[in-house]
């Protein structure tokens, strides 16, 4: 007879599972399973089904919110874009009338021609300018850094 070595817990489970517990098989015999209750099964597939159901509603509201959390940071961004440009765009009007101020009779003494010819012709070659750089922009060239 060859001594054997005492096995730990886990090999004593995975070889009692394999071979058959001597006492599972003792009270196997003696002991008999209850009965499983009429519609168990039905009622274990509705309670599983429940559950899904729940944890979907609970991701749908999580994403929910979530969905409300950035819609309202895009809201915000947005609308401290337009006071953004807004202000852009008063500033550029203001230091537009300032320098026009100035430069305007200057360059009307340099050309030889009145402010009031000098100014729409002015304007229409600096909205020239602008229209070209957009387009210009949306063929592909290069932009103005």
């Amino acid at each position: 007879m060859t001594p054997q070595t005492p096995l730990s817990p886990d090999q004593y489970e995975t070889a009692a599972w394999l071979q058959g517990d001597p006492l599972d098989r003792a009270l196997s015999t003696d002991l008999l399973a209850p009965a499983v209750p009429v519609g168990f099964h039905a009622a274990l597939c509705r309670a599983i089904k429940r559950e899904a159901e729940q944890d979907i509603l609970a991701q749908r509201c999580a994403l929910e919110a979530d969905h409300a959390l950035r819609l309202a940071e895009l809201r915000a961004g947005y609308v401290r874009l337009q006071r953004n440009t807004l202000a852009m765009v008063l500033a550029a009007a203001f230091a537009a009338g300032a320098s026009a101020t100035v430069v305007l009779p200057w360059l009307a003494s340099m050309i030889g021609t009145d402010v009031s010819t000098l100014a729409p012709m002015l304007a229409a070659v600096i909205g020239l300018g602008i229209c070209a750089s957009v387009w210009a922009w949306r063929f592909g060239l290069p932009r103005w850094r």
